[in-house]
């Protein structure tokens, strides 16, 4: 069982085995859990220091559940991809709106 803050590591940290279908499956399910908390408060960056406050107000258990169901290196790269895939629709939204135009 992995404790936070006691523990060092999660078990599905360990690098001996890639993570099975039902932790890839429990781990998005937590992480869009946990989007859909951050999209109810209206923030996107989830890695930013400015938003941390609200987020713990309002998403600690959503993120904590986030955080221990989801490897590591996968929890960074979900926030950072939602952030890179909210500013590509921009970019696609704005293409489309040009192009309409013309």
């Amino acid at each position: 069982m992995w404790i936070p803050f006691i523990s060092k590591k999660k078990p599905i940290d360990n690098q001996e085995h890639a993570p099975d279908r039902q932790s890839r499956k429990q781990c998005w399910e937590k992480r869009d859990e946990f989007f859909s908390c951050l999209d109810k408060i209206n923030i996107l960056n989830s890695l930013d220091p400015n938003n941390s406050k609200i987020i713990k107000s309002n998403c600690s258990k959503e993120k904590s559940e986030f955080e221990q169901n989801c490897a590591t290196s996968w929890i960074s790269y979900f926030q950072e991809k939602r952030i890179a895939e909210y500013k590509r629709s921009l970019v696609m939204k704005e293409s489309e709106e040009s192009l309409k135009k013309k």
